[in-house]
């Protein structure tokens, strides 16, 4: 069982620590909600110190918002209603239904989300429910974290997630990156307590929340093979398979196959022509030039606006030697997809860091939170040692 206090290394030892599979009982859920009412309270202040609804006309967050509207006001999804001008001007933006249609090219959960917090609060509901998505995200990854590291450790490692990276701009934004990353935390948190068909599900509803995550299915399914063998990986299969039928459905519905996605039917205006182009044709970039800028960019790479991940360093080598099947496979994912968006063309075209990448966030908080109880550890260790030197020295002294 995972230590409830920083001193059970002390106790038991490393090599007697094992995966914990439950939540750690009546005391994370208090920290949990702290940490909750720190993250709504802190960023929600940030957020409606900065309100206007001029916010919601930069970057991809009109398309978003009309998604929510159509639906709302029109009972469809299909946005030539909402949106001014032609397709020379919004064509990436859309994608060109069977029939000629406006869909949405961003996946359709999160405006499904919201039309209750519009329906309840007009345009401030989005900001609202942004923050409120932070905070979740900001618990899920305290749970997370606290299957590897004692109770403060891992809330440490938690905040530090969101106030040291970039996370602690996203106070006043409406993305889908952020739910989805909220999904795969929640998703890889159950799978990692052996819970592989609540996992499986869960994570089948981040792809629905944002496409590329279907990358992050096979590498779950692996793990739950070598945790739960056949019968694990036929759960979390299985499990998956319904959120991923109902976009498949979809795909159908509006595009005309279940194997087209709205990122495949978008307008770009060329040699004077509106012609249909697919974004799988845009994972065409250098792998090194696009590394380099994810880690060294300075508005989105992920040392300068990330600094906390330094800790993940030491961590990982602690968890390589405490966790390592755990490890390994948050290794792999964090270099998957830091490796697949630096062959993205648009990885730049973020506002706040490099929201493709949030999930590298997710992976890092146990990481981050085992170095914070290192830290701990030593630091008492130290404090220990002064301790009996005084005492030594005051007792030669008399």
């Amino acid at each position: 069982m995972i230590s409830a206090d920083w001193s059970e290394d002390a106790e038991v030892g490393h090599a007697g620590r094992r995966l914990s599979g439950d939540s750690g009982g009546r005391s994370d859920r208090i920290v949990g909600s702290i940490l909750f009412l720190i993250v709504i309270i802190v960023w929600g202040a940030r957020a409606g110190a900065r309100y206007g609804p001029e916010m919601y006309f930069e970057g991809d967050c009109p398309y978003y918002i009309s998604t929510t509207l159509s639906i709302w006001h029109d009972f469809d999804i299909d946005l030539s209603d909402q949106l001014r001008g032609g397709l020379a001007v919004h064509g990436r933006q859309i994608a060109l239904g069977r029939n000629g249609q406006w869909y949405p090219k961003h996946p359709l959960l999160m405006p499904l989300l919201t039309v209750p917090f519009y329906a309840l609060f007009g345009m401030p509901g989005f900001a609202l429910f942004g923050v409120l998505v932070l905070g979740s995200l900001a618990v899920t990854l305290f749970l997370l974290a606290r299957l590897f590291a004692p109770r403060l450790a891992a809330a440490g490692g938690a905040l530090l997630m969101v106030a040291g990276t970039f996370l602690r701009h996203y106070d006043y934004n409406i993305t889908p990156d952020l739910l989805a990353a909220l999904l795969a935390a929640l998703g890889l948190l159950l799978l990692l307590r052996g819970r592989g068909v609540g996992g499986g599900c869960v994570l089948g509803f981040a792809v629905l929340a944002k496409l590329t995550y279907l990358f992050l299915l096979p590498f779950a399914w692996v793990y739950a093979f070598l945790r739960g063998g056949r019968r694990g990986l036929a759960c979390s299969i299985a499990a998956a398979a319904g959120p991923l039928g109902l976009l498949l459905l979809l795909n159908l519905a509006l595009f005309g196959s279940p194997f087209i996605s709205s990122y495949d039917r978008n307008i770009v205006l060329q040699d004077g022509a509106l012609t249909i182009v697919s974004h799988r044709g845009q994972f065409d970039q250098g792998l090194l030039h696009g590394l380099s800028g994810e880690l060294f960019d300075r508005n989105h790479g992920l040392i300068p606006t990330s600094p906390a991940l330094w800790l993940a360093v030491p961590g990982f080598a602690l968890m390589l030697r405490r966790y390592r099947r755990e490890a390994v496979l948050m290794l792999l994912l964090g270099e998957f997809y830091l490796f697949l968006f630096a062959t993205y063309r648009y990885w730049a075209t973020t506002r706040y860091g490099n929201r493709f990448l949030i999930l590298l966030l997710v992976l890092m908080a146990a990481p981050v939170a085992l170095a914070l109880e290192w830290m701990a550890d030593r630091l008492k260790a130290w404090v220990s040692v002064a301790r009996s030197e005084r005492r030594a020295a005051a007792q030669s002294g008399s």
